[in-house]
Formats: structure tokens, C-alpha cells, sequence
């Protein structure tokens, strides 16, 4: 059986973007631009500010852009500040496929070596599905236990997508990107206590950040174990136990449009977006006041009760992981957005007395049948329990931005104004649009942000 570093590396050095299927290019395009915004709009965050703050002392100077400065980096520095801001909001975009965030590793890990070596827009996309293609096909062979059983995949396999994404960007052959994916298959960590603490957005700015070191460390001729998987002692080992092979499919399915990338309405965990758009539209829908609303039951998923830990959060990141904040915000304010993840928020008595209103409930037969695994991980059914005696029940097994259940193209345009209006104007994000959308026809990476940060010479 020829190695999996070796099937992976085969198909990503051999990928060009002309004989890609154009529903594949367009995903990822939507992909890149949703992480982008929300990246932008993550570099306020305490750490990613924090990251920002050692780069001077920890990377060299260099070419590529640190998001929300004017200062470039070298490519590692760039990658470890940019997949911290991208992923800071818990904004991004998720694949159930390994249960992951892949964009927010692989576009920073790409672009950061793409703007080093100054290559053409047409190059960064390519490496883009190819580094986000290997890290879901990876997902897609490891058993889904992987996650229930502690390991935080997005760290675990992003570093892995990453190296891929990074190797292409770099140009590299097919054997130096088999190095570049078994060096980061030997570095990938991630575990999932560190879920409501800073260590989550840092652990994926360091996954993107493993994956160019390892592409680097490939591409000046430093060589990686060739059974970095297989090995006794390997990856599949260590970290699953087992492996289907067959599921792998580089090349021949495409997990951006197969299960496809669920984009997110609210910057929080996956887990909180189904039950708080139905207690929206619910409240719309009635046209609700908060002192309508007696008690609201969450009955969800195992991987929504698995994922939200925290039922009275102290901090804004445990906050992100906490159904009562998601529908407390709902209650309080009608929507739950950035300017809601916010500190003295956590204060706010009728934030806490709408909070404490929230209960929820883990309900296995929710994923009773395999259409509702496929397509409804983080479903949930709501019951608001009003005032006056009513009992409002709303079932909404997929969010607005779950691949069933698309988010609209307008939506995701006013997501991404939204994300970007404290750092540029609506001209200049909509400028930073259009490059973004045409991607493949942009002669030079380093064009990207021209109009926003001034290039370095």
C-alpha cells in the first residue's frame, strides 16, 4: 500500500487550478473570503493583540502582511499572528469532516508564503483547496470518536493542511511536500481542555505556523520519516488507532462541496448556532420582549452538549462556548454579534437575569437516523416557555450557513462588511472584496492588501 504522506503529497503536487471543477473553485473562494473577514475583524482581539505584540522580538522582518498592521513579517510569524485573529472570534468557518476549522489554519499558512515568494493569485488558490482538501480527506479517515475523545482536530489536522497549503504555495516537488506533510504530521497537537481559554485561537495560529515551518524545513532539503502515519509508532497510532485508507479520495471527492463548509451567523462555537437562530426566529416571529420569556430549553446534539462547557461563563472566550451567552444575547438584545463578545457585558444584570433563563439538554435520538448525522451534527430543538402560558417550539436541525442549509449571498456579504468596518471603509472593504473574489486573476499576492497597509519594498 503506497504510504498516506505519499498519496497526500502525490495529488497536491499535481493539482492545477484548470482542471479543478469550477463548483470546487468558487466554494473556496467563498472560503478565503469569509476567513479574511473574520481574521480582520479578529485582530482587536486581547490575543491576537498579544501575538502582534511578540512578533518584533520573535520573527524577522520580511514580506509577508500581518493582518492590522503596517509592519510585514516573515512568512511563521505572519501565519502563527493571522490563523490567531482568524480563528480569535470563533467566527470562522467549520468541516464536519474531522469536525474541523480548516480555512483559518490553511489561508493564513498559505498566504504568508504565497506574499513571501511573491507569487500570482492563481498559485495561493490552488494551494488553498489543496492544503484544505488534504486536512478534510484526513477528517474523513479518521474515526469521528477522534474528537469525543479529547483531541482538538483543528490543531491536530489543520498543521497538516496547512504544510500541504504552504508546500504548494512554495512551489515544491512531490517529494519535498511528502516531506513538508510528514513534518507537520509529526508536530500536530491539539487537545480540547483548552477550549474557553486563549490557548484555542493561539493553538490554531500555531497549526497555521507549523504548517509553513514544515513546508520551509522540506523545501531547504531536511527530510521527514516516510511512514510518519503508518508507523508503529505514527500518527494513526498515537492519535486514532485506526484508519480507512479508502476514505482518503484526494482527488477525486472534494469535501468543499462533499459534505461542503458551514459558515457561521454568530461569533461562537458551531454548537450554539442552530438553537440561537431558532430562538431568533422565534422571537421575531412573535415579536417577543425579553420579560416575554419565562425559561428556554435547548434540547441538542452530543457534539453540541460535547462542545459547550461552559452554563455560567466568567470570560469572554468561555462566553463563546456557553448556550446560555448564545440565547442570553438573543434575549437581551435580539441578536448576538462581535460587539456582544465583550467583557462588561458579562456584568450586564439583564444580560445574567436572561442568562439564567437557558437550560439545555443532551438528546441522542436527535441523530437518529444517518441523514440527520450527515446533515444535522449540531442541531437543536428550542422550547420558549412565555408569560403568558404559551409554550413556542421551533426544531432547527441545521443553521443558516450549515452546507443543507446555505447561507445566502447577500448574508454572506454583509458578514463580511460587518467584520471589516472597524478597520476599513466600506470603499476599501469593498475594494478588498473584489480582489478577493478574483482571486485567480490577481498578478501578485502582495496586491492583496495594497490599499490598506503600505507594501514593503
Amino acid at each position: 500500500m503506497i504510504p498516506v504522506a505519499r498519496q497526500l503529497a502525490d495529488w497536491v503536487s499535481g493539482i492545477r487550478l484548470r482542471d479543478l471543477p469550477s463548483e470546487v473553485v468558487r466554494a473556496a473562494l467563498d472560503c478565503i473570503v469569509d476567513t479574511t473577514g473574520v481574521g480582520l475583524a479578529g485582530t482587536s482581539h486581547p490575543t491576537a493583540r498579544a501575538v502582534r505584540r511578540s512578533l518584533p522580538r520573535d520573527y524577522a522582518a520580511g514580506c509577508a502582511r500581518v493582518w492590522g498592521e503596517e509592519a510585514a513579517c516573515a512568512a511563521s510569524g505572519a501565519a502563527l499572528a493571522n490563523g490567531t485573529a482568524a480563528h480569535a472570534l470563533d467566527f470562522d468557518d467549520t468541516s464536519y469532516a474531522g469536525i474541523v476549522h480548516g480555512s483559518a489554519a490553511v489561508w493564513p499558512a498559505v498566504l504568508a508564503c504565497a506574499e513571501t515568494l511573491d507569487v500570482p493569485g492563481e498559485c495561493a488558490l490552488e494551494a488553498f483547496i489543496a492544503g484544505v482538501e488534504i486536512e478534510y480527506a484526513l477528517g474523513r479517515a479518521l474515526p469521528e470518536r477522534v474528537y469525543f475523545d479529547g483531541w482538538w482536530t483543528s490543531g491536530v489536522l489543520g498543521a497538516i493542511g496547512a504544510a500541504a497549503g504552504a508546500a504548494k504555495a512554495l512551489g515544491l516537488d512531490r517529494e519535498k511536500t511528502r516531506h513538508a506533510v510528514s513534518f507537520a504530521a509529526c508536530q500536530a497537537t491539539g487537545m480540547r481542555a483548552m477550549i474557553g481559554t486563549a490557548a484555542k485561537p493561539l493553538a490554531l495560529g500555531r497549526a497555521a505556523q507549523t504548517g509553513v515551518q514544515a513546508a520551509w524545513f522540506a523545501h531547504d532539503g531536511h527530510d521527514a520519516p516516510a511512514d510518519a502515519f503508518e508507523h508503529e509508532n505514527g500518527f494513526v497510532r498515537l492519535i486514532a488507532g485506526t484508519f480507512d485508507a479508502a476514505a482518503l479520495r484526494v482527488g477525486t471527492r472534494f469535501a468543499l462541496i462533499d459534505p461542503g463548509v458551514a459558515f457561521k451567523l454568530f461569533p461562537a462555537c458551531s454548537a450554539t448556532q442552530a438553537a440561537a437562530e431558532a430562538v431568533a426566529d422565534l422571537m421575531i416571529e412573535n415579536q417577543l420582549a425579553p420579560e416575554d420569556v419565562v425559561a428556554v430549553h435547548c434540547e441538542v446534539t452530543p457534539l453540541v452538549a460535547v462542545s459547550l462547557r461552559y452554563d455560567d461563563p466568567r470570560t469572554v472566550t468561555e462566553a463563546q462556548f456557553s448556550m446560555p451567552y448564545a440565547v442570553g444575547c438573543i434575549l437581551t438584545f435580539g441578536d448576538f454579534a462581535a460587539h456582544h463578545l465583550d467583557d462588561s457585558l458579562l456584568r450586564d444584570p439583564r444580560l445574567r437575569s436572561a442568562m439564567r433563563k437557558v437550560t439545555m439538554t443532551r438528546n441522542d435520538a436527535l441523530l437518529a437516523t444517518e441523514s440527520d448525522r450527515r446533515d444535522h451534527p449540531e442541531g437543536a430543538i428550542v422550547h420558549v416557555m412565555l408569560r403568558d402560558g404559551r409554550r413556542l417550539t421551533r426544531n432547527n436541525g441545521a443553521a443558516t450557513g450549515m452546507p443543507i442549509k446555505p447561507m445566502p449571498a447577500a448574508r454572506r456579504h454583509e458578514k463580511f462588511m460587518s467584520c471589516t468596518a472597524a478597520l476599513l471603509t466600506e470603499a476599501a472593504a469593498d475594494a478588498l472584496l473584489r480582489r478577493l473574489h478574483g482571486l485567480a486573476q490577481l498578478p501578485s499576492c502582495r496586491d492583496l492588501f495594497a490599499e490598506l497597509w503600505p507594501r514593503r519594498k
